[in-house]
């Protein structure tokens, strides 16, 4: 395939371009929910992978849970819950803040680093969980370069999950976002 880091900056692109077109307004309600969905990750995952793992070798005896099965399990598995979330805010109704948008170029430029953030968040979070559990895309035949560049081994120190080493501190920028909301 090729760098991760390019792809995973592609993803964050992506979601400027959408923060653009959607306006600040309506992208703060899904940086809640993007933020919501990282920190109930964060405190589900400790309960929920020794649990799932041994479910997963009681049906099939000859699942290792140390294997790379399980991290590829493992992966799909918060991947896909995260990008799902993600998802079913942006298609379906979602949490409406309301506000006004600012006249341009004010918010055009607020507009462009919240669809910053969204996309660090979105694609720092899938990098994140490529990362804790080896990056088991590479066993579908198609993976990421191995071993990682210098730049790429640096940009995982900055994930968002790493640099908020507790999952509590998530629902700082959430309580910021919800009062200046409250505040009018």
């Amino acid at each position: 395939m090729g760098p991760i880091e390019t792809y995973f900056a592609t993803i964050a692109v992506i979601f400027v371009l959408i923060g653009m077109a959607r306006g600040y307004a309506k992208e703060l309600s899904t940086t809640v929910i993007i933020l919501v969905a990282i920190f109930l990750m964060d405190v589900v995952d400790g309960l929920l992978n020794p649990r799932l793992l041994s479910l997963v070798a009681t049906i099939f005896p000859t699942f290792e849970p140390t294997s790379t099965a399980a991290d590829t399990l493992l992966c799909a598995l918060y991947v896909g819950a995260f990008i799902s979330a993600v998802f079913a805010n942006y298609s379906g109704r979602s949490l409406n803040l309301g506000g006004t948008q600012a006249a341009p170029p004010v918010g055009t430029y607020i507009s462009i680093l919240v669809g910053l953030l969204n996309g660090y968040l979105v694609a720092g979070t899938i990098w994140y969980y490529q990362s804790i559990y080896n990056y088991p895309l590479k066993f579908f035949g198609r993976g990421f370069e191995q071993p990682l560049s210098a730049t790429a081994q640096a940009m995982v120190e900055l994930l968002p999950q790493k640099l908020a080493l507790n999952a509590g501190y998530l629902m700082i920028p959430i309580a910021i976002i919800l009062l200046l909301r409250a505040r009018g």
